[in-house]
C-alpha cells in the first residue's frame, strides 16, 4: 500500500434511514483503513439524528481514535430529496481554494466501500492517466446469493478490441462504457476543471445529452466522466485489466446492499464482474444476444404480472 501525507476529503451522501446505517458503517470502516494520514469525512444528511444512531457508535469512535475528522452536515432547502447528492458541490468549491496539488476530494454515496488498495491504485496511476486525458476509475460489484462477484452496473458485455486498450505505467486499461460507480475522486487540478464544466451545475448537467434518462443522483457522481472525452473513447473513465481483460482487484468497490444482483431489474446485477469485458468473436456476440433476450423476457413478465394483478 502507498503511505503518504496527502490530505483527503471525503463527502458522503447519506439520507437517514435507520435500516441503511449498516451500509454507511461499512463505508466508514473502509475509509478508516486508508493509509493517508490526513482524512476529513463530511457526512451530508437530511437528519442529524444520524450522528446519534447506535449503529455508528463503534466506527465513529474508531475513526476519531485514528485522528480522522468527522463532520455531520445537514442539507436544507432541497427541492427534491435526491438533491442531497449535490450538496457536496459547495464544499468542493471551498476545498479547491485551499487544497494542495496532491490532495484528493472523494465523493461517494453511503453504501459504497472504497478499500485502501482502491485509493492507492488511483494515486498510483493518476499522473499517467492525466497525460492521456483520462481518469482512473472503479467498478462496483456485489456478492450474490451464490457468493459470486457480480457487476452492479454493466447491462451488457463490453466488446474490447486490442486497439482500444491503453497502457498506463505498464498496466493495460480500458475505457468503460458503464463508468458510473456512485462516486468520484478528483485532485485539485481535476476539481478545478470540473467546477468550470457544465457538469458541476445541477441544471446544466441535466441538459447534457448523456444525461437523458438518468437521474440527478447519477449526474452528480459522474463528475468529469463525459467532459472532454478523448476521441473514440466511450467515457473518460478507464479501469485496469489483466491479459484476459478481467478487471484488476484494485479497481473494485463494493456496493454493500447487494440489491441489484438480487432483483436483477432492468438487466443490472446480472453479469459476472470478471466477464464484463470480452474480446470480439462469436462467444461475446452470443453472450450479449442471450443477455438481450433475457432482459426482454424479464420486462415482458413484469408487464404480464401487472396486467394480471390489476
Amino acid at each position: 500500500m502507498i503511505q503518504d501525507n496527502r490530505s483527503v476529503e471525503v463527502s458522503i451522501a447519506a439520507h437517514y434511514v435507520p435500516q441503511r446505517v449498516q451500509f454507511l458503517a461499512r463505508a466508514l470502516d473502509a475509509i478508516n483503513q486508508w493509509q493517508q494520514s490526513d482524512v476529513t469525512i463530511s457526512i451530508v444528511t437530511n437528519d442529524l439524528a444520524l450522528a446519534e444512531d447506535p449503529g455508528l457508535a463503534d466506527i465513529l469512535g474508531a475513526l476519531r481514535h485514528n485522528d480522522r475528522t468527522v463532520i455531520f452536515d445537514k442539507a436544507h432547502g432541497l427541492e427534491h430529496p435526491w438533491h442531497l447528492t449535490w450538496w457536496h458541490k459547495q464544499r468542493l468549491r471551498q476545498w479547491t481554494k485551499q487544497a494542495g496539488d496532491g490532495d484528493l476530494f472523494c465523493y461517494i454515496e453511503d453504501d459504497i466501500t472504497v478499500p485502501p488498495a482502491a485509493l492507492d491504485y488511483f494515486v498510483q496511476y493518476l499522473d499517467a492517466a492525466k497525460q492521456l486525458g483520462v481518469i482512473p476509475g472503479f467498478l462496483r460489484y456485489e456478492i450474490d446469493a451464490n457468493d459470486r462477484t457480480i457487476s452492479t452496473d454493466f447491462r451488457a458485455h463490453q466488446i474490447v478490441e486490442d486497439s482500444q486498450i491503453i497502457n498506463l505505467s505498464g498496466t493495460s486499461f480500458v475505457a468503460s462504457e458503464y463508468p458510473y460507480w456512485a462516486g468520484f475522486v478528483l485532485d485539485k487540478a481535476l476539481a478545478e476543471e470540473y467546477l468550470r464544466s457544465p457538469w458541476a451545475d445541477i441544471d446544466s448537467a441535466d441538459a447534457q445529452p448523456q444525461s437523458s434518462g438518468h437521474t440527478c443522483r447519477v449526474q452528480s457522481a459522474w463528475a468529469l466522466t463525459y467532459h472532454s472525452v478523448p476521441p473514440s473513447m466511450p467515457s473518460r473513465i478507464v479501469v485496469p485489466v489483466d491479459a484476459s481483460l478481467q478487471p484488476l482487484e484494485a479497481c473494485r468497490v463494493w456496493h454493500t446492499p447487494n440489491n441489484y444482483s438480487a432483483t436483477r431489474l432492468h438487466g443490472f446485477g446480472t453479469i459476472a464482474l470478471d466477464r464484463v469485458f470480452m474480446r470480439p468473436g462469436l462467444s461475446a456476440n452470443y453472450a450479449n444476444l442471450r443477455r438481450t433476450a433475457a432482459q426482454l423476457g424479464q420486462r415482458l413478465m413484469q408487464k404480464l404480472a401487472k396486467v394480471f394483478s390489476s
